[in-house]
């Protein structure tokens, strides 16, 4: 049943099970909050890609795209929506969130670092609502 999505061996219960396992996949999972911390971090590498966006260093690709991914994934788990591979993002958000689409692909294919970095930008205020700093909430360590 798992390969092939079809049933294997009858069973008096599974029209249920069926009927229930559909029923929480289309409610989707419960939406998770982003936490301070891990806010703090996706503003965190948003402003090292804006250091890097000035000039033309090729290193500002690497660091847009991961900063990128992190904010998609945020999406995902704020909105309540199952998550999908990367390589279906670009579809699945057309369908969910089209402007949020159009920023990942800006992320992706934008020649210039400016083009790019505010792209980014624009999609991670899309999860976190601003680009302040806040307080990360962490837990204090011991320094010893």
């Amino acid at each position: 049943m798992y390969a092939q999505g079809r049933v294997v061996w009858e069973h008096p219960e599974l029209d249920a099970l069926v009927a229930e396992a559909r029923a929480l996949y289309v409610a989707g999972p419960a939406p998770r909050p982003l936490t301070p911390q891990a806010r703090h971090a996706l503003i965190d590498e948003l402003l090292d890609a804006r250091a890097l966006a000035t000039g033309s260093d090729p290193r500002h690709v690497l660091v847009a795209v991961g900063a990128a991914h992190g904010v998609v994934e945020g999406l995902y788990a704020t909105r309540g929506w199952w998550g999908v591979k990367r390589e279906r993002w670009l579809a699945d958000l057309q369908e969910r969130e089209p402007g949020a689409a159009q920023e990942v692909l800006d992320v992706l294919t934008a020649a210039e670092a400016r083009v790019r970095q505010a792209a980014l930008e624009a999609l991670t205020r899309r999860l976190t609502g601003d680009l302040q700093y806040r307080d990360g909430q962490s837990e204090p360590q011991r320094v010893e």
